[in-house]
């Protein structure tokens, strides 16, 4: 009896061991996928931010340009003035 009980004991270890086996591999699996997906949000979000601050540089750019331009006329203006003084 005392040997029954201890195959017993034994056969529910081994089970347990097993089960948890299984877990562990659920969970390697599981963490992978994981992985690949926050991976994918994460080019994702490097994508959209780039795209944003290249959106910010143009408007940017377009902005010194008017700045320039404005900047242009204003010493054209001066030009202009200094000149009916001069005559």
């Amino acid at each position: 009896m005392a040997n029954s009980l201890k195959r017993g004991i034994i056969h529910k270890l081994m089970d347990d061991v097993d089960s948890l086996k299984k877990k562990i591999d659920d969970l390697k699996s599981q963490l992978v996928k994981e992985r690949e997906t926050h991976k994918l949000i994460l080019n994702k979000i490097k994508t959209e931010n780039y795209e944003a601050l290249e959106a910010s540089q143009t408007r940017y750019q377009g902005e010194l340009e008017i700045q320039r331009r404005n900047f242009q006329r204003q010493v054209e203006k001066l030009k202009v003035k200094l000149e009916s003084f001069e005559v």
